[in-house]
């Protein structure tokens, strides 16, 4: 039988597509090893021309992608544990992968986000692995899987300590042995480098596994990490806890008109007015300070008053306001991060904003189903009616009960520098959820500890940034790249190259302690600013 030339190339892309689907199956990839576990399930199939809509943890770059790939899903469990926990690994098609392993983080009360980052860093070139926990729900529905912590408990007063286990650090691991293993199997080698990057509860995920697990991967970009969570989560609820002490409850638009005037106090302090506030530790004023100053809010002009300051100022000052020593409190926000969405969560009638027709909203859900779930352990804890002294003891109990377990604090991180990893972390400065405080601290601890953690771990701050991305700052979003060129070739990042703020700026990120200071000239060029200690 003739076959025209045509007809042959057809014939040969038709076998080489075919071969590429055995591949990419479960017969040709090898079920994982993994100590301790049992694999249930792997499941694989070629997904071609997938188009949706994703971002990488703390980057602005997000966009639509279309993207093919080998879709592998392995479900494993823990003996008597009674979990059942899901990794995807999306393994780019032969040619198009870079040779490199990724696994990404979750956020919140998730520990993964499933193809919201997965299609990104697939079409970067990465093998990448994403885990559910082990916790049902729709990894696309970030806000919900974000703040649900339903999961936690086993019944009233009884933690699901398994699922908190794997919520913790087992989860994560799991997924980097079982995501490079599957990397090898699919691709006959085994990756070159293996990363991992994730903001938020993602980078409390990075920082676990740095410190517990040092062998996992070979760089860690860690943004804006939740490292004391079980700290700063039932602490970010004092600002609620001020409104029904006080039953004040100001309007977003006036909460939004303090951090306006904070900013027009405070901007400046850098040599330049940008509408960040880049020096916050020299940003003296308070939320007292503002009140009777005018605002306008559906076109009816009012002033900042002082019932709604002294709301603020909890949200400014946190609850370290009080004595740290005996009620456990934490750090507040910085005075231009967004306060209206989760520290002081209100809402008022259409176009009615006098505080006394406001109330709360579910914006707390992230702070008070903490309280609720894991220090009362009662799903049906009412908060609303807790005295001060309650609160405190609140947050004393949940330090005690779950650092051990879930805070990634430990600032000896020796053996992740003995063999070789490099970790890069940032936070906005304009964080709206993590106090930034925290990670200063721990900088600060990481250093008494080993005076050369800068050969290996460097922080780095975002003016105006907000959590993960989003503000008037410029983000930095080729830290991974940076990461990578510093892994592999040993370039350390001086600066972090940051652009595509929505103030329209570019800056170099300055590691911390150095701070970004205005030296002249278009404040929207990154030469006009230099690093300095102030």
């Amino acid at each position: 039988m003739y076959l025209s030339p045509s007809s042959l190339l057809s014939l040969g892309a038709l076998l080489i597509a075919s071969t590429s689907a055995l591949k990419c199956s479960p017969s040709s990839i090898s079920k994982p090893d993994v100590l301790g576990a049992t694999i249930l399930d792997l499941q694989a199939n070629e997904a071609h021309n997938y188009t949706t809509v994703s971002i990488g943890p703390g980057s602005n770059n997000g966009g639509k992608y279309t993207i093919s790939f080998c879709n592998v899903t392995v479900t494993h469990t823990h003996a008597g544990w009674n979990d059942t926990i899901a990794t995807q690994i999306w393994l780019p098609l032969h040619d198009d992968w870079n040779g490199r392993f990724q696994g990404l983080g979750g956020g919140g009360y998730s520990t993964g986000f499933g193809p919201i980052y997965l299609a990104y860093a697939v079409a970067q070139g990465f093998a990448s692995a994403s885990t559910d926990g082990g916790v049902p729900g729709d990894p696309g529905a970030v806000t919900t899987i974000a703040t649900d912590l339903s999961w936690a408990l086993s019944s009233k007063d009884n933690v699901n300590w398994f699922l908190l286990q794997d919520y913790a650090t087992k989860a994560t691991n799991d997924m980097a042995e079982i995501g490079k293993q599957v990397t090898e199997s699919y691709y006959n080698r085994a990756p070159e480098y293996s990363y991992f990057s994730g903001c938020s509860g993602g980078g409390r995920q990075g920082f676990a596994m740095a410190q517990q697990f040092p062998d996992a991967f070979d760089g860690v970009l860690a943004v804006a990490p939740a490292i004391n969570l079980e700290t700063f989560i039932p602490a970010g609820y004092w600002p609620t806890q001020v409104m029904n002490d006080n039953q004040i409850y100001p309007s977003p638009c006036e909460i939004d008109a303090f951090v306006s005037a904070a900013v027009e106090a405070c901007d400046g302090l850098d040599g330049v007015q940008d509408g960040m506030i880049s020096l916050p530790h020299l940003c003296n004023v308070t939320a007292f300070d503002l009140v009777g100053k005018h605002y306008t809010c559906n076109g009816t002009q009012h002033s900042l008053s002082p019932s709604a300051a002294k709301v603020v100022q909890a949200a400014w000052s946190g609850s370290l306001s009080r004595n740290p020593e005996e009620a456990g409190g934490y750090y507040g926000i910085n005075k231009d991060a967004p306060l209206s969405s989760y520290y002081i969560p209100t809402e008022c009638p259409a176009r009615n904003n006098s505080t006394s027709t406001c109330h709360t909203s579910n914006g707390a859900s992230l702070f008070g189903n903490w309280i609720s779930y894991l220090v009362a352990k009662d799903p049906s804890f009412s908060l609303s009616q807790i005295s001060e002294a309650e609160f405190f003891s609140f947050l004393t109990a949940s330090k005690t009960e779950y650092a051990s377990l879930l805070a990634a604090n430990n600032p000896d991180m020796s053996a992740f520098k003995a063999r070789g990893g490099k970790m890069i972390t940032w936070q906005g400065l304009a964080d709206e959820v993590i106090p930034p405080g925290g990670l200063v601290e721990y900088h600060k601890r990481v250093l008494e500890l080993d005076s050369n953690a800068g050969d290996f771990f460097r922080v780095f701050e975002a003016p105006g940034v907000n959590h993960c991305f989003g503000g008037p700052g410029p983000v930095p979003n080729d830290a991974l790249e940076q990461l990578m060129e510093w892994v592999e070739m040993g370039v350390k990042p001086d600066t972090l190259r940051a652009t595509r703020g929505s103030g329209g700026a570019a800056r170099d990120l300055c590691p911390f302690p150095m701070r970004q200071r205005y030296i002249g000239g278009d404040p929207a060029d990154a030469m006009s600013f230099e690093c300095v200690e102030v």
